[in-house]
Order: structure tokens, then sequence, then C-alpha cells
């Protein structure tokens, strides 16, 4: 009895062990290998822009400065609203200068008539001086008052033109189309050559955008066909502070003659469309030129570069599925794609798989050299 409850014993020990033994190795069986989609790399051609920062300013910024010593009589604009060339923007109490122009006319007019009656006097001197009728001393006097006269008239008529001119100063039009800012005055308030602007008109259709580059970039630009790059003529791509492109390109219309030896940068300056004038002076903007194309440059999708401390890595498949990371040097990216550099020369090539999703979990994998995954394809590429 003792017998067969020992070997009653052994068999169900046997059995226990097997059938664990087999629920352990199923259960490997039916786990499921990790998924990880990937792409092969592009050989794209990889163009290099540059973006700057860009600051708006008027074509033209006039300070409004009064030509005239008077009292603000009235303000005919509203601030920072849209003025016209010829509208006027300020007046300055007249009183003064019409009384000038009254005055200058009247002396005008009594200059002009002392010159005729000497002129008069002058044509009946002559044929009597020259038959001894008169003296010639008086015929001369009379000659020379009247060329004091004629000098008197022209003076006059100076002082006409002066104080017509002072007048005209008192009503203060905008120089051209344009934005004017805010009135720094108020009515009643006596100002002067002297005084600060009274406000300022800027042009701002189109408006003009500064921008600096580095050497390096001037560098990469250089040797670009017509309208390409940083050059006379070239297109800049505008971006405003919410990201939003803008629908006109600026060109550039000036480039400095050379590097700022403090900075490093050279001065480049474009002019923008601002047909509504919604675009004005202060605001900063972002600038993009295409300075440099890579043709044939070895490209993986921007998702799929792992940056850490400075570096950067992709993850890749072997033959056998299992993830390796490889170190790489990034360069240009455009439309979602960014170009590689192995550090290893041909670690990767056109038909490697390049992990672009399950990256972390690549990442760890790759730590276990007995790893095996289920590779998938991505479906877009």
């Amino acid at each position: 009895m003792t017998t067969l409850s020992l070997r009653h014993g052994l068999y169900c020990a046997m059995s226990l062990f097997i059938l664990c033994t087999t629920c352990e190795t199923n259960e490997q069986l039916t786990t499921p290998k990790p998924q990880l989609i990937y792409e092969y790399p592009q050989i794209r051609n990889m163009p290099i822009n540059g973006s700057w920062v860009g600051h708006l300013n008027g074509i033209d910024n006039v300070s409004i400065v009064p030509q005239v010593t008077g009292y603000i009589q009235d303000q005919l604009y509203t601030n920072g609203s849209i003025v016209k060339k010829g509208q006027t923007l300020f007046l300055i109490d007249d009183t003064r200068f019409r009384a000038e122009v009254k005055k200058a006319q009247a002396t005008l007019e009594q200059a002009e008539a002392n010159l005729r009656q000497l002129q008069y006097d002058s044509r009946i001197y002559e044929p009597l001086a020259r038959a001894n009728a008169i003296s010639k001393q008086k015929y001369e006097d009379t000659r020379l008052a009247t060329l004091a006269a004629e000098a008197a008239v022209k003076e006059a008529k100076a002082e006409l033109t002066l104080a017509q001119r002072n007048l005209s100063y008192t009503i203060i039009k905008a120089p051209f189309d344009g934005v004017a800012g805010f009135s720094t005055v108020n009515r009643g308030d006596l100002v002067s050559p002297d005084s600060k602007p009274l406000c300022i008109v800027s042009d701002v259709n189109p408006i003009q955008l500064d921008i600096s580059i580095t050497q390096q970039e001037w560098i990469k630009q250089s040797g670009k066909k017509q309208n390409t790059g940083i050059q006379l003529g070239s297109k800049l791509s505008i971006n405003l502070q919410d990201h939003t492109n803008w629908p006109h390109k600026a060109t550039i219309t000036a480039i400095d003659r050379g590097f700022n030896p403090m900075t490093g940068s050279l001065r480049i300056r474009a002019e923008l469309p601002n047909p509504h004038l919604v675009l004005r002076p202060g605001m900063f903007v972002i600038a993009t030129a295409l300075l440099q194309n890579i043709p044939n440059a070895l490209c993986v999708p921007s998702n799929a570069i792992i940056s850490t401390q400075g570096k950067n890595f992709v993850v890749t498949l072997d033959n056998k599925n299992h993830p390796y990371i490889v170190p790489v040097k990034i360069g240009a990216e455009a439309q979602g794609f960014r170009q590689i550099s192995p550090i290893q020369p041909k670690a990767i090539t056109q038909n490697s798989r390049i992990i672009i999703k399950g990256l972390i979990q690549a990442e760890t994998l790759a730590q276990n050299p007995h790893s095996i995954v289920e590779a998938i394809p991505n479906k877009k590429q």
C-alpha cells in the first residue's frame, strides 16, 4: 500500500510538472511580439532655408515740425488714421500772418507807385537835360532814385512772398499717403520750428523690412540664380507673429556694402506690399529665403530622429528584426524629412528600415540583444 501511494504521488508530480511546462511554453508562444512601424530612407533634394526676424518700418517717416511760431488752432485728423497726400493735419492761428501779408502788399504797392512816379520824371527830364533846360544833376538824381525805387520794389515783392509763405505754413498738410501717428500737442499750444514734432507720418504701402544675415548664410547662398537667395530682386516669404503666412512676398531692394564688424552681420532691406495697411512700423515678422539646395541627400522622416544631450540617433532593424541604435548627424529639414549622415559610414543605406513609430519601445528593446519585434512597413510611404 505504501509503494502504491508513492507511485501515485510521483505520477501526480510529473503530470503537474509537464502541465506547467506546457502552459508556460504555450504562454510564450502566444505572447505577441512588439510591433514597430518603419520606413525606408529616401534620396531627396533638400533645400536649406534661412529664416530671420525682420523689423518693419515706413518707407518714409516724416516728422511734422511747424515752420512758423504760433498757437495750434485745430487738429483735423484722427490720431493713428490713414491720411492722403495734401490732407490738412493741423491749423496754426494765422491772424498775425494775414496781417503781415497785408502789410507787405501795402509796402509793395507804395514802392511800385513811387517807382512809377520816378520813371515818369526820368522820361520827362531826359530830353530837357539834353537841351540844357534843366540841370544834368537833377536828371541824374532822378535816374538814381529810379534805380533805388526798382530795388525797393524787388525787396517789397520778396517780403510779400515771405509773408505769403509764412501764411501757408499755418496750414500743415500730409506730405504723402500714409498713416499719421498720435499728436503730441493740444489746441492752444504754442509751437515753433524748435518744438518737438507735432506727429509722424509714415508711408507704409509698401512697408520697409530690415533683416540681418550672418557671414555663413551669405556664403551659403552665393552663386544663386537671379531672384533667389539674398540678392537684389530676391523674394522673401513672410510669416507674422501668429504664424500666419503673409499673402505677399517682400522684394530685396538694398544690400549694405559690408558686414558690421561688431555683430558680424550684413544688413538687408526689402519692400513688402501692404495694400490694406495691416502691417505697421515697429512690427516684427519672420522672413524666409532659400539659401542652398543639397542634391541627393539621404533623408528620413523627421519624427524618426531621437535627440538626447546634443546627440542624434535613429533606430533601425537588422535582418532578424532586432532593433539597434545608429548615431547620426542631422542636416537640413524640409517637408517633414530630415537629412542625416551616419557617424559610421554605410551604417544606413536606402535599404535600411528606420523606425518611425514606437521609438521609445524600440530604444528600450535595442538594449536587449535577444529582443525580436514584428516590423510593419508604413503604408503612407
